[in-house]
């Protein structure tokens, strides 16, 4: 038997992904380790889970992940057999196992290395169609940028409260949590916690911020159930020399309606996002505690040993 994963929560509800025996999907948030990749559920780990089909049957495995995988609500700590109808939990994304004869597969499952995406976070031709797009018709977004003649500033150079990479956190607002190596959650008992989360990665040769954010906004349109999708003031962000700002909306098949916040600082060839997740009714209440990490928040600075 073969398996078709569909997922039923997340930022790519909808989305059906095929394995045939003899298979292995990786699945995880960073798109250069993962064979599928949900880039912008922060929850979930680069690496998280496997499903590989054999003879015996399929089954999923956690591979390390920060937040554990779950089958039918069960946190995972081994390879488990998969049956038709399960569940499967990694961050804020929820995949129903299908099991169906190989031949009823369709489309057939591509092979490992053609899931393989850029370091936009999208498929290579994905990729290419975004920046055309951004020739014919760019998106009229304002970018902001740092005063001509002036270089980029930091802030004092003070202890971080919380360091990703290039970005330096210099504040936690109350109630929330940091999340090493993520960002910082908000601390809540059964609810859709919101979270920040911070990511960064190098521009490829040629490339533009705004060739960036055309790429994602393309990802969105296509991965999203109807999303709305809104071009926002950019924030200026200590040390970056350009930002651009994003504001998605979206409502999966089941389940309460999504907001993004996305805000992308460039310094250099180096390109930071900072995402905001909760849900849409709840972005009045969180909206100031997401303000006041953007009004403190620095990219570009290497934190010393």
């Amino acid at each position: 038997m073969a398996v078709i994963l569909e997922i039923k929560v997340g930022p790519f509800a909808g989305r059906k992904i095929s394995l045939p025996v003899d298979q292995t999907l990786l699945i995880g948030r960073a798109p250069d380790r993962a064979e599928f990749a949900v880039p912008h559920d922060n929850q979930m780990s680069g690496l998280h889970f496997a499903v590989e089909c054999g003879s015996k049957g399929c089954r999923v495995i956690d591979k390390g992940s920060t937040n554990g995988t779950h089958l039918n609500g069960a946190k995972i700590h081994e390879g488990m057999l998969l049956a038709n109808g399960d569940e499967i939990k990694s961050g804020q994304t929820t995949f129903i196992v299908r099991m169906v004869p190989e031949g009823q597969l369709s489309p057939p499952f591509p092979s490992p290395r053609s899931l393989e995406q850029s370091p936009l976070g999208v498929p290579p031709r994905a990729q290419a169609d975004a920046i055309q797009l951004s020739r014919r018709q760019p998106v009229a977004a304002t970018l902001g940028r740092s005063a001509p003649g002036q270089s980029p500033t930091l802030p004092p150079s003070e202890p971080a409260a919380l360091v990703i990479g290039s970005w330096a956190f210099q504040k936690i607002p109350n109630g929330w949590q940091i999340q090493e190596g993520l960002g910082i959650q908000l601390i809540v008992k059964d609810a859709f916690p919101a979270s920040i989360s911070a990511t960064e990665e190098p521009l490829g040769p040629g490339l533009t911020l705004q060739h960036y954010v055309n790429a994602h906004i393309k990802m969105f349109s296509e991965s999203l159930r109807d999303p709305k999708i809104n071009v926002a003031v950019p924030p200026v962000i200590h040390g970056s020399e350009e930002t651009v700002a994003l504001e998605i909306h979206y409502t999966p098949k089941e389940g309460p309606s999504i907001f993004f916040r996305r805000d992308y600082a460039r310094r250099g060839s180096l390109l930071g996002v900072l995402t905001l997740t909760t849900l849409e009714k709840d972005v009045p209440t969180i909206r100031p505690a997401y303000d006041s990490v953007l009004s403190t928040i620095s990219f570009g600075r290497k934190e010393q040993p």
